[in-house]
């Protein structure tokens, strides 16, 4: 099957637990998928003043289910990225270990500002994730998008996480994951590492809402881990029934 051999992911919002708190996400459910779940996409904040509700317990949990956690931001282009910035690291707080967590900016939103606005924003946004984390973040975007407001010339090293789908079935219909890789790449981008192949694929132990983004990143699991700075796949317990199950993964010494 297409994407097949690619490390499979989703990723999580207060969309995906019900307003009255009752349907929460299962992450037994998640963590016995197949194919495994082996990264999970988490938003923490919006501009500089939102906190999404469920981020602190979907963290908490893909601890606990022992997932890559990729914590994400929603950039506003017209508001300070500096305040933002403090929000997305305050949110997180001083726990996390930016090691094996990836941080993601989003960009998906214009209001109305310019190109040279909404590039300056990424950029400023971009450095300040690097600068405080050690590490080069992950830019979360559509080529389409991209394209148009941005001039990703001026970003400084990113990795690169795109979004493509298939025409999308009626609803309740699943839609089927779009073959990697993603195309076209953004002028003047040359590769690719995770891709969101679908964004009404079916929900995995999110029983508030009907369809789930999926994810691949642009290699195997094996791949993934030396991505991420993990050591091999080694046998787990799965929360299910305590039955046995391969490829987790555990931080490495070094």
């Amino acid at each position: 099957m297409p994407n097949s051999h690619l490390a499979f992911g989703i990723d999580l919002s207060r969309w995906n637990t019900s307003a009255d708190g009752k349907q929460l996400v299962n992450f037994d459910i998640i963590a016995a998928h197949d194919p495994k779940v082996c990264f999970i996409g988490m938003r923490t904040g919006v501009s500089w003043g939102y906190q999404d509700p469920w981020y602190s317990y979907y963290f908490q949990e893909a601890t606990r289910i022992n997932r890559v956690r990729m914590p994400y931001h929603v950039l506003f282009p017209g508001e300070s990225p500096t305040r933002q910035m403090d929000n997305f690291f305050r949110i997180m707080g001083d726990d996390i270990d930016f090691d094996t967590c990836p941080l993601v900016l989003d960009l998906e939103l214009d209001h109305g500002q310019s190109v040279h606005r909404i590039t300056q924003a990424s950029v400023e946004s971009l450095k300040i994730m690097q600068r405080r984390s050690g590490h080069s973040p992950i830019v979360y975007s559509r080529t389409s998008w991209l394209n148009r407001f941005t001039r990703v010339q001026d970003f400084p090293p990113v990795y690169w996480w795109l979004a493509q789908y298939l025409w999308p079935r009626p609803y309740p219909l699943y839609t089927p994951e779009y073959p990697c890789p993603p195309n076209p790449l953004p002028t003047g981008i040359n590769t690719w590492h995770f891709h969101q192949t679908a964004e009404r694929g079916k929900s995995i132990g999110a029983t508030a809402m009907h369809f789930m983004d999926y994810n691949r990143f642009n290699g195997t699991e094996e791949e993934f881990a030396a991505f991420i700075g993990l050591e091999q796949p080694i046998p787990i317990t799965c929360p299910i029934d305590s039955m046995p199950c391969t490829g987790g993964k555990v931080v490495a010494d070094s």
